[in-house]
């Protein structure tokens, strides 16, 4: 079986220029099962939102999802503590190279992540990510509280910032 690879059409690369502010070289690409087209560079990742792409860089996907039953590929971006993940869903067939571009990049912005016991094994992970083009970046920090801790717990969000104060001091970042 042989692949065929579609050219990725001008507008697209138009489209993720502009998104960029400038020039970004397309790494991985794929067309939606709408016609539509989603992109990743080495800084960013290029989403469809109406009739334009929007630009995200790495460091704020936290997570994608490939569900191949329905054919979609879920991508998740960070958000301030206590509101819900941003999703987008992207039908397509097979997202192939682009979903390998989205993986490798989306860990390659992770620079610390570590779990931190705040009750008894239930506790906060806390990531720091940077963008993985640029090394000078900053880093952007969120913690995650483990499922059955409840941010309204009396002291709770104090230890959680703690512990990301002490893993910050620990790597110097």
């Amino acid at each position: 079986m042989r692949l065929r690879r579609v050219a990725v059409p001008g507008e697209v690369v138009e489209a993720v220029r502009v998104a960029a502010g400038g020039r970004e070289d397309i790494l991985a690409s794929v067309q939606l099962a709408d016609g539509s087209w989603v992109a990743g560079s080495r800084a960013a990742v290029y989403l469809p939102e109406g009739d334009k792409l929007r630009r995200v860089g790495w460091e704020a996907i936290e997570r994608a999802a490939w569900d191949s039953e329905a054919s979609v590929l879920r991508v998740y971006e960070t958000t301030a503590f206590g509101t819900p993940l941003r999703s987008t869903e992207l039908a397509v067939d097979d997202p192939g190279r682009f979903g390998q571009l989205l993986r490798e990049r989306v860990d390659a912005s992770v620079l610390v992540q570590r779990h931190v016991p705040l009750v008894g094994k239930k506790g906060v992970r806390i990531v720091g990510r940077r963008n993985p083009a640029d090394r000078d970046a900053p880093v952007t920090w969120n913690f995650v509280l483990d499922k059955g801790l409840e941010p309204d717990r009396p002291g709770l969000i104090e230890q959680a910032e703690m512990a990301l104060k002490a893993v910050r001091d620990e790597f110097g970042i």
